[in-house]
């Protein structure tokens, strides 16, 4: 996984120095460098030799330096009149954006597809950006002395000079969940660059644009039952062959979101390489409630599929102040551990490329809201038909009376009503935790109620990003590309598109997908009643002594903490899950403070 280093001198001389300071910073992403001086400005990229995943170019006084992958390449050198197929070496496509931003300038990224980050030096000036969704960071500095901009923090730290700290109020802020896209680093004085969003450096500062506006899209598309299929088709392919380069593996799980990946992917793998697709599985033969061996292997038997499994061995504490260094900071509701076992596993089978199932369910199934929305737009005949199979299926009266109060009642009161019958409390906040620093957290995402709808449908485009970031790094490590075909634009906007009623055409999770995917993916998967939750996984593996040792034994104090009744658990070794999901998270917190 590549880098990249811009910066831009706002007094002083222009020092290479620097961008290779920068560059070393982060050696996890490879030691072949390069660097180019643009008049005031430094462009610099890392990767590993002959990975292929950042370039460098300069003409016409314009300079650019990218990381990651375009996956539009071909239909863009048509669109800017290049000959057919051009090279899909990094030079050649960092010669194609700046092409491209000759011509759309600072719309240029919103035509871009795939996982990049990149920024454009004139040299008095920088243009930074990266892709849609944010799978490739940027952080950046500006100061008197000039912007540093580079894909981790620790770079900009190194080329800035500043000194290497945590900023506690944003620790804290995220380990309560009270984060947004305007959320700085967790290393004090450095920000990060928004995702869709355009960065414009020069001798005055910095501007910020926005160069996609997803919520635009919502149930605008007027599609028929016949073309949805052959539309989700397409764009299903095409998704699955953008990210196909280097050696393929698929993440496969017995739910629907990773077998849909494999059955498009399949079939592309056979015709480009001759051989049936890989796929890597975690089992647990141990633990039958977890257990989804038996669906995996009637995957694999169905799409013909070599499959690799292994038992989770991973220890979610292991090294914990080492990852949180990498990192920059806490990474909250991930197992990085789990992460890197899996990719070094694939690595070590002759895998660089890993397809996953990832964030399907951010596309297409956000079903939260939906009966006071249709209620709200008074789609009559679709609220009706919902309610009916609610009915069919046993909801009770209750059930439904409460779904249609949610279009009136404000979320503050829901909150307060589920906290006084003892449900919200028992299964999200542990009895040591404040409950007024979680409300507060929340208070910032309550929407009022004709917009909460529309806020789940977005969820996946607000905040920061931490798990897809911290996520890049640890794949940099392990020297494994993971790519999401769920999360290809092109098949998100579709999804965005669709009216409520389309979307979900039924009760069940995941309706849609299940109809659009009968016949390619075995009908015991799509039929599916049960949902596989891995907390006898997690509970397994608690590290009581890695708990004490950075919760009891430390200095360190968050606010909102009861230590006293957390330190009792602890000793008693009687945690349940709610408590370990956030131990674990305060434990993080408290290594990088203390680190």
């Amino acid at each position: 996984m590549s880098a990249i280093v811009a910066i831009l001198r706002r007094g002083g001389q222009v020092d290479a120095a620097l961008a290779h300071r920068m560059l070393a910073a982060a050696p996890h992403r490879g030691g072949a460098t390069e660097i180019v001086v643009h008049c005031r400005s430094v462009l610099g990229v890392s990767g590993r030799a002959g990975a292929q995943e950042s370039g460098l170019a300069i003409g016409d006084e314009l300079a650019v330096a990218l990381a990651g992958k375009i996956d539009n390449v071909d239909a863009l050198a048509s669109e800017f009149g290049w000959p057919s197929d051009p090279p899909a070496n990094p030079a050649t496509v960092a010669q194609l954006i700046l092409a491209g931003f000759r011509i759309f300038g600072e719309d240029l990224p919103g035509r871009l597809r795939g996982t990049f980050a990149a920024v454009i030096s004139d040299g008095t000036r920088l243009w930074c950006f990266r892709d849609h969704l944010g799978f490739r960071a940027l952080f950046y500095r500006d100061d008197a002395h000039g912007c540093y901009v580079a894909s981790e923090a620790k770079q900009v730290v190194a080329g800035a000079g500043i000194r290497r700290e945590p900023d506690r109020e944003v620790v804290e802020r995220i380990f309560y969940g009270a984060y947004d896209d305007e959320t700085p680093s967790a290393l004090k004085g450095v920000r990060r660059l928004a995702k869709a969003t355009v960065m414009r450096a020069d001798a005055d500062g910095t501007t910020l644009r926005r160069y996609w506006a997803p919520e635009a899209l919502l149930e605008t598309a007027t599609i028929s039952p016949a073309d949805l299929l052959e539309r989700f088709d397409s764009l299903m392919r095409q998704a699955v062959e953008r990210t196909f380069s280097g050696t393929v593996v698929v993440s496969l799980s017995g739910g629907v979101d990773s077998p849909a990946i494999a059955a498009f992917a399949a079939p592309v793998h056979r015709r480009l390489k001759g051989e049936p697709l890989a796929a890597l599985s975690a089992v647990y033969p141990q633990l039958p409630s977890v257990d989804e061996r038996r669906y995996i292997e009637e995957i694999a038997r169905f799409l013909n599929l070599r499959l690799h499994t292994y038992e989770k061995r991973a220890n979610p504490l292991d090294r914990l102040q080492e990852w949180v260094r990498l990192l920059d900071g806490p990474t909250p509701k991930m197992l990085i551990t789990d992460a890197e076992e899996h990719y070094h596993l694939a690595r070590d089978l002759g895998f660089d490329t890993m397809l996953t199932g990832e964030l399907a369910e951010f596309s297409a199934d956000m079903r939260g809201f939906l009966i006071p929305h249709l209620l709200l737009r008074r789609r009559w005949r679709a609220l009706w038909r919902r309610l009916r199979e609610q009915r069919e299926k046993e909801a009770s009266w209750t059930g439904i009376a409460w779904q249609l109060l949610h279009a009136f009642v404000p979320g503050s009161l829901e909150t307060a009503y589920l906290r006084a019958r003892g449900e919200r409390d028992q299964q999200t906040i542990p009895t040591w935790l404040s409950r007024a620093k979680i409300d507060e957290a929340e208070a910032g995402f309550r929407v009022p109620a004709r917009r909460r709808w529309r806020q789940l449908q977005l969820s996946a485009f607000v905040g920061p990003g931490l798990t897809i970031e911290a996520n890049e790094i640890c794949q940099a490590l392990c020297d494994v590309r993971v790519r999401m075909p769920w999360a290809d634009v092109d098949l998100w906007e579709f999804f965005l598109s669709l009216p409520a009623e389309v979307k979900f055409p039924d009760v069940r999770r995941k309706g849609l997908v299940r109809r659009l995917l009968r016949g390619k993916v075995p009908d015991v998967v799509l039929d599916r009643h049960d949902k596989t939750v891995f907390d006898a996984s997690m509970m397994a593996r608690i590290d009581y002594g890695a708990l004490r040792k950075w919760l009891i034994h430390t200095e360190v104090r968050i606010d909102g903490v009861d230590y006293r009744t957390l330190h009792e658990h602890l000793r008693r070794e009687d945690l349940q899950l709610v408590d370990f999901v956030w131990a674990k998270d305060l434990a993080a917190v408290h290594a990088f403070l203390a680190s």
